[in-house]
């Protein structure tokens, strides 16, 4: 249905479409983009705190077992020296791999939710209008031309 006036030179029609469905693939894909993404960061900052609390612990007990007199291994956590250790020292390997993981879930639940709305998509909502300009004769026949701007040389007051 169009809503501009008749096509003439220079003049650009409008046209009204309902979008009714939204293709299952894409909705997956752009699901699972926004959901990596945000997860992948989420868990960096997941795995710095991480390590950061072994760290916390190993020295909360080396202190605790100083000032007390008590061996390390009766201590809380007493038994998972070894582990906490491995974890703080290893930092650059536990650091991504929960960043990894915490965007893998996260593209999980995005795709997921692409699934849902693709498949929901035209009952929830009936349909979305959408204008869409139609684009000139002149407009289609010519090439998008990209421009290129140079910076501007700096002058310098050097004689050299």
């Amino acid at each position: 249905m169009a809503v501009g006036h008749a096509a003439q030179a220079g003049v650009v029609t409008r046209q009204r479409y309902r979008i009714r469905s939204v293709p299952l693939v894409p909705a997956l894909l752009t699901g699972a983009w926004t959901g990596f993404v945000p997860g992948l960061f989420i868990g960096g900052a997941v795995g710095v705190a991480i390590t950061f609390g072994a760290g916390a612990a190993l020295e909360w007990m080396r202190q605790l077992s100083f000032t007390t007199g008590i061996q390390q291994q009766l201590l809380p956590f007493g038994d998972r020296i070894g582990d906490l250790q491995t974890v703080q020292d290893d930092w650059f390997i536990v650091i991504p791999l929960a960043a990894v993981a915490l965007g893998l879930v996260g593209a999980l639940i995005g795709a997921l939710t692409g699934a849902l709305v693709a498949a929901t998509y035209g009952s929830l909502l009936g349909s979305v209008e959408v204008v869409v300009e139609e684009a000139t004769g002149a407009e289609r026949t010519e090439p998008v031309k990209r421009v290129r701007r140079r910076r501007a040389r700096r002058s310098t007051d050097s004689a050299a």
